[in-house]
Formats: structure tokens, C-alpha cells, sequence
């Protein structure tokens, strides 16, 4: 019964974000479509369960379904008629009968893997500290209250559970609790599962806006799963990088298409992000400073991420829910940490961010295309440079002992980076390799 209502629920995100899916880009791909339907589904049944809670109803399934339902079917109808992001469709040319099945069989080997992570996730209920004393903790006192439990996040004896984090994921956590109908921790790793799977399917698809060779597509997909999925189950980095990448990749292809339609797509998957962690909300500084560098004239189109997150900063405010690295003396704390530099950087040498290969492949992608990399990739390069630089910021500010907090954070926080930057490599190399493969068919 668990495990029936995982995939049902899942199987609801994606009924319920198809037609807001077909009415934000009505020509995606089958990937794409597929991967944003999961991520619309999921952020609009954690927004209904908000809403419910904002105006004092207690929740339900009828009235989580019911409100799910309505918005879909609004957006179904408006969906019908035609759609202002439409884009010309892409033909895909002739391939031989061999490359297919090839690319088939390569793409079986990452349905492999993915079955693989399936079981990693769901094997039992996780052990990940994070969520026993954070995303999970929420979740369960807002599941057990009926809504969002503002007297147990106000509380601060409760602070250890980072209650200025933004809310979405404990809320995504509650809709699988309601459609089932009680808590169980185990099967909330299924979501983790489909979060690592769209956000594979997105990099697929705009791999394939690089290439129209299907056994690349399915090469490059398949070195990127073992990214795409993400070990920390419960926590909010494997939600984080699907919506996050997505937008990175849509804004991508708004910069390098003019596109202010697909800067507006990439916003709202930006915003989504910023929903669900500290760090997405700094993602979309690190894409507006993206565009301020590289294309200032789209940075207007970066309204819409602003609008999702800022209504949790209002209520964080109003509920006086403070995030500790804005506690204490902080221009003492950052004063002394420029002073004594060498703690931050001994932690950062110790403890890797491991995938050693994954890192020596995107070395040599950058070293190799160096000009694309400066031109055709700047946007998105930039972007995860002033993305690092907040990312050692924190260790800058925290009032945490410094050596720990990289200990217990770094390899984590950088895993929300390797995704795009995988897509990055792999959009450099494409080009070499493909036309390697032409002088020496030629």
C-alpha cells in the first residue's frame, strides 16, 4: 500500500503538471515535457497545501486533489488555445538502423541505474541527519497539525531544524503523507527518485537541442546519471538540482536564442528552486549576475523568481524565523575568518567534493573548447562561478566552527552546481567530437 501510494502520487504530480507544462512550452520534447510536468506537479500540490493552510483549512485529500484538479483543468483550457511560448518544431534527421538500437541499448543501461537508485532510496527510511532533524521533522509536525505549524517553527527550541528554510520540500513530503493518509518515511525516497529522474530527463533534452546524433544524446545522458541522482535522500538537494538545472538550461537557451519567452520559462523553474533552499534563492542572484555580465537586456525577465520566493521572506519575517548565519556579530565573524583564511582553505583541501573523473572530464571539455567556453558558454560559466563564490561566502559567515562546517557541507552544496556544469562539458565537446567523426567519415 506504501509503495502504491509513492507512485501514485507521483503519477498525480505528473497528470497535474502536464497541462501546465503544455501551456508553458506546448513544443517540448516528450523528455522535457515529462521532467517539467513531475517538477509543476509536485510545486503546485506543495502550493495548494500552503494556500489551504494560509486561509485556515485544515488538509485533506479531497481538498488537495480537489485544488490540484481545478488548476489543472484551468490550465488544460487555456492550454487549447495557442500558446505565446510556442517555438518551431525540430526535425530529427535520418539515422541508421544500428545507431538506434545502439542508443537504445545505452539508454537501457541508465534505466538500469536508475532502478538501482530506486532501490538505494527506498530501502528504508533514511538515515540522513537533515531530514530526521529537518525537511522530515517539519514535515511530519506540519502532516500531524493539518497545516503549516507556525507555533512549532516560531519555537526556539526548535531552531536546530533550520526553520528559516524555505518550505516547499516538507510540503511535497505532506502531499505523499495526505494522499496516503499517514507518515511514512521510507516511501518519501520515491520522490527523490523522480526528482533525480526529471532532472535527467531535462539534461537530456537540451543535450539533444546539441545534437542530432541519438547515440550521443544516450552516451551523455548516461554519464550524467550518476550526478543526476542524488545520495542524500530526504534532503533538499535532489529537488534543488532538478529544478534548478532546468532553469539554468531554459535561461541558457534564452540567452543564446534571444529568447525572452525562455528567460521567463528558466524564471519560473528558478523560482521553484528558490522554494525549496537557501542556496536555490542564491541561484537566482547568481543568474541575474550571469545575465548583468553576459545579457543585461533579459535581466528585467528574472521578475517572475523573485515574485515565487519572496512571499516565504515576507512570512519568515512576520514569523521572526531567523537563519543562523545572520546571528551574532557578523562583520566580527567575517572580519576574523578574512583574517585566518587558512582553516576555510585546509577544510576545503581535506574534504573533496569527490568524483574525481567527473571533474577531470569537465577540465579538459573546458581546456579543449576554451573559446566556445568563453563565448557560446559564458552565461552559464559565469553563473556557477558567482554560485561558488556564495557558496564559500557561507563559510565566510557562518558562526559554525569553519573546518566543520565545510566537513558536513561542501561536497553537498557543490553537488547543486555539477549537473549544469556536466551539460556545460558535454555542449563543448559535442562539437569536436562530431566533427572528428566527419573527417574521418569524410
Amino acid at each position: 500500500m506504501t509503495m502504491v501510494a509513492a507512485l501514485l502520487t507521483i503519477a498525480i504530480c505528473v497528470a497535474a503538471g502536464w497541462p501546465l507544462s503544455m501551456l508553458l512550452d506546448r513544443n517540448a520534447r516528450v523528455s522535457l515535457r515529462l521532467s517539467t510536468s513531475f517538477l509543476l506537479g509536485a510545486a503546485l500540490g506543495g502550493a495548494i497545501l500552503f494556500i489551504l493552510s494560509s486561509v485556515q483549512l485544515r488538509w485533506s485529500r479531497v481538498t488537495l486533489l480537489g485544488g490540484m484538479l481545478l488548476v489543472a483543468v484551468i490550465a488544460n483550457v487555456v492550454a487549447r488555445g495557442r500558446s505565446p511560448f510556442d517555438r518551431a518544431r525540430t526535425t530529427q534527421p535520418f539515422a541508421p538502423q544500428w545507431k538506434g538500437f545502439l542508443a537504445t541499448g545505452i539508454d537501457l543501461m541508465t534505466a538500469v541505474l536508475a532502478a538501482g537508485y530506486a532501490l538505494f532510496a527506498t530501502v528504508g527510511p533514511t538515515a540522513e541527519y537533515d531530514f530526521i532533524g529537518i525537511w522530515g521533522v517539519k514535515a511530519r509536525e506540519f502532516w500531524l497539525a493539518g497545516g503549516i505549524d507556525w507555533r512549532f517553527l516560531e519555537n526556539p527550541f526548535n531552531e536546530f531544524a533550520h526553520v528559516d528554510y524555505p518550505i516547499l520540500l516538507p510540503l511535497i513530503f505532506d502531499v505523499q503523507t495526505v494522499i496516503r493518509g499517514s507518515w511514512d518515511a521510507r516511501w518519501l525516497g520515491a520522490l527523490h527518485v523522480a526528482f533525480g529522474l526529471a532532472a535527467l530527463l531535462a539534461v537530456r533534452a537540451f543535450i539533444e537541442e546539441e545534437t542530432d546524433d541519438s547515440v550521443l544524446a544516450a552516451a551523455a545522458t548516461l554519464a550524467l546519471a550518476c550526478i543526476a541522482f542524488s545520495p542524500w535522500i530526504g534532503l533538499a538537494e535532489g529537488p534543488l538540482v532538478a529544478s534548478g538545472t532546468a532553469g539554468l538550461l531554459y535561461v541558457r537557451r534564452g540567452v543564446l536564442a534571444s529568447s525572452s519567452a525562455a528567460i521567463l520559462r528558466g524564471a519560473l523553474f528558478l523560482g521553484i528552486a528558490g522554494s525549496f533552499k537557501n542556496e536555490g534563492v542564491a541561484l537566482i542572484a547568481a543568474v541575474a549576475a550571469g545575465l548583468l555580465l553576459t545579457a543585461p537586456r533579459f535581466l528585467a525577465r528574472l521578475w517572475l523568481a523573485i515574485a515565487i520566493v519572496t512571499p516565504w521572506f515576507v512570512l519568515r519575517r512576520i514569523h521572526h524565523l531567523q537563519t543562523d548565519l545572520t546571528t551574532g556579530p557578523i562583520l566580527d565573524r567575517v572580519t576574523g575568518h578574512l583574517a585566518n583564511l587558512q582553516p576555510m582553505f585546509s577544510a576545503l583541501a581535506t574534504y573533496t567534493t569527490g568524483k574525481p573523473f567527473f571533474w577531470i572530464g569537465a577540465g579538459l571539455a573546458l581546456v579543449l573548447a576554451f573559446r566556445a567556453a568563453i563565448t557560446r558558454e559564458r552565461f552559464l560559466l559565469v553563473t556557477l562561478l558567482v554560485q561558488t563564490a556564495f557558496f564559500l561566502a557561507a563559510y565566510i559567515v557562518t558562526p559554525h566552527d569553519v573546518t566543520w562546517h565545510v566537513r558536513w557541507s561542501w561536497e553537498r552544496i557543490v553537488s547543486q552546481i555539477t549537473l549544469p556544469l556536466g551539460f556545460v562539458a558535454i555542449a563543448l565537446l559535442t562539437p569536436l567530437i562530431e566533427g572528428r567523426r566527419g573527417r574521418l567519415e569524410g
